[in-house]
């Protein structure tokens, strides 16, 4: 079974927010991308970066004063495993979004989940939501939403068991040493990972038949040798392999995915 993954991302000034949504709406140059699929991308409640921006200012605009050190909004990221998520269908992936997005506006408020939509042109999908951290008072309280880190901890709990289970995926490693990553940390590790070569998927070769009774000499030792080969170099990548999905487990169970794994 795989692990669901939920990220977080501050975001703490309007220029931010503008810049994380240019990056959704894919209005600059984006290298882990594959522009020919822009179109199987997904926006829910806005089509653009400019009417995302004027939901927002309509969310803060209820705000009497803002403070200059406030969050404005909370970049929300939803994935799981990349093999996980290769293995499902369209369908089945639209449906985990979707109960992803729910669990979101239930947890935080409908009114508060101001665009939401999925990247299906990099190799893993994953879904981001931009909420405003409104709370039930009215007032700009991201603390009430994200807290300190046992809230995160929970959150993570909470979002497995309500979301995660229902499509077969689990929660990462709970009281991890590793500290919680946000959307931004967990891009820029993803990409550190990219060339590791403990994270490659080692490929096995077809292995030859062995010599029949008419097959004598030279060509009989040609086909043994090429077939015991063909044999190590097997059991060499089961090892490799049985080795990175104990790597997989653990750097999943932090959050950790890189498109390389697959």
């Amino acid at each position: 079974m795989g692990y669901a993954i939920l990220r977080t991302q501050k975001l703490k000034s309007g220029a931010g927010v503008r810049r994380s949504l240019v990056h959704a709406f894919r209005e600059r140059q984006t290298p882990n991308a594959d522009a020919s699929r822009t179109s199987d991308n997904t926006h829910v409640g806005a089509a653009s970066v400019d009417q995302a921006l004027d939901a927002f200012n309509a969310r803060l605009a209820t705000q009497a004063k803002v403070r200059s050190n406030a969050v404005l909004a909370i970049e929300y990221l939803v994935t799981c495993s990349p093999e996980d998520m290769a293995a499902k269908s369209r369908e089945q992936q639209d449906a985990y979004f979707a109960d992803a997005l729910d669990w979101l506006k239930a947890k935080h408020g409908a009114e508060n989940v101001v665009y939401a939509g999925i990247h299906r042109d990099e190799t893993t999908p994953h879904m981001y939501a931009y909420v405003t951290p409104i709370d039930e008072r009215g007032k700009l309280n991201c603390r009430a939403f994200l807290g300190g880190s046992k809230a995160l901890s929970t959150m993570q709990t909470e979002f497995a068991e309500q979301v995660g289970q229902k499509h077969q995926l689990a929660r990462g490693v709970e009281k991890s040493r590793a500290r919680h990553q946000t959307v931004r940390q967990w891009y820029s590790k993803v990409q550190s990972m990219a060339d590791d070569p403990r994270l490659k998927l080692a490929r096995y070769v077809a292995v030859p038949e062995a010599p029949g009774l008419l097959d004598r000499g030279d060509k009989r030792r040609e086909m043994e040798e090429a077939r015991k080969q063909a044999e190590a170099h097997n059991r060499k990548a089961a090892a490799h392999n049985k080795q990175r999905e104990v790597l997989m487990r653990e750097l999943a169970g932090r959050g950790l995915n890189s498109d390389a794994m697959r």
